[in-house]
């Protein structure tokens, strides 16, 4: 996986750059995006670029799916555990499609590690789904929490 900067820009932003050539080209020949897209690979067949159209649309295929992670939707929730004395660690996300208790099921396997009794994970679910934080006698923790990097 490509690892894109900081300072990458955005979807928007790379979309922007090619706006005004969708513009121009819609504006003279009408259609539909993929109509521009066909028609530049017909242009890299012409203009004899190495490869031709299979070639650059396999880059820019690549391309557009390396540059995916960086533009994927910030996660809503976060399932975490915190083992003893260390940093919070995020195992579960979920999106605006998800409840935080979905999350919280997440966090049942790793519950079960820490000895929390098996018949009582699903009442912990539910807690945790209303925000508490709960700690195992082993000192592990366990939380779902709104990510703060999330907006609304």
């Amino acid at each position: 996986m490509a690892h894109i900067a900081d300072d990458s820009p955005t979807t928007s932003d790379r979309a922007d750059k090619a706006r005004l050539a969708w513009e121009v080209y819609r504006g003279a020949n009408g259609g539909e995006i993929s109509d521009l897209i066909t028609d530049l690979m017909h242009l890299a067949d012409v203009d004899e670029v190495e490869g031709g159209a299979v070639r650059t649309a396999g880059y820019a295929v690549s391309n557009y799916l390396d540059e995916q992670p960086a533009w994927e939707p910030t996660p809503v929730y976060l399932g975490q555990y915190q083992p003893a004395g260390q940093d919070w660690i995020t195992v579960a996300t979920g999106d605006e499609s998800t409840e935080p208790r979905d999350v919280a099921g997440c966090l049942w396997t790793l519950m079960q590690k820490a000895d929390f009794r098996t018949g009582e994970i699903a009442e912990h679910v539910k807690d945790l789904a209303r925000g508490y934080v709960l700690v195992a006698d082993n000192g592990t923790a366990f939380r779902v929490i709104k990510n703060p990097a999330h907006s609304v």
